[in-house]
């Protein structure tokens, strides 16, 4: 619990800081992006961002579950979604800040609970309750950080 209070506070921290409006001449507002850049490869932001696209397509599945009130599919589909850092290269992960790998971790510990309340209680309100963790996680990360393409060196 205390994890959760310290990576929901620093996500709460990040969104407050990372992007602000700024009014242009014209009519559309412009926005300035001052999230934290974590230096990758072109190679390494590509991965990372085939696994985004894995996340929407398995929170699509996730709300069809939902939908259907299918707990039984629901734990399937929730359970293998958490290992995010599992399946970056290790040279990656050694570059990335403690922040992010924090929310990596409490993203992964929240998709387990949302697949074990799926497997054991058939709970729907709960189930909802973790899936909405879940995407504090992810819209914190993209609010705090952005990958950037360089020649990457190694951790800072």
């Amino acid at each position: 619990m205390k994890r959760r209070s310290i990576v929901l506070a620093l996500i709460l921290a990040a969104a407050a800081t990372a992007t602000s409006p700024v009014r242009a001449q014209s009519s559309v507002a412009m926005y300035s992006d001052n999230r934290i850049a974590i230096n990758v490869s072109q190679a390494e932001k590509n991965q990372v961002l085939a696994e985004m696209r894995e996340f929407l397509h398995g929170f699509h599945s996730i709300n069809i579950a939902m939908a259907r009130q299918d707990m039984k599919a629901l734990g399937i589909i929730a359970r293998p979604m958490g290992g995010l850092l599992d399946r970056m290269p290790m040279k990656l992960k050694e570059r990335l800040p403690e922040e992010f790998t924090q929310l990596a971790i409490a993203m992964n510990e929240a998709f387990q609970n949302l697949a074990r309340d799926a497997e054991t209680n058939g709970d729907m309100r709960k189930a909802h309750e973790n899936l909405a963790e879940v995407m504090t996680y992810c819209s914190g990360c993209h609010d705090a950080y952005r990958f950037n393409v360089t020649a990457v060196k190694g951790r800072k």
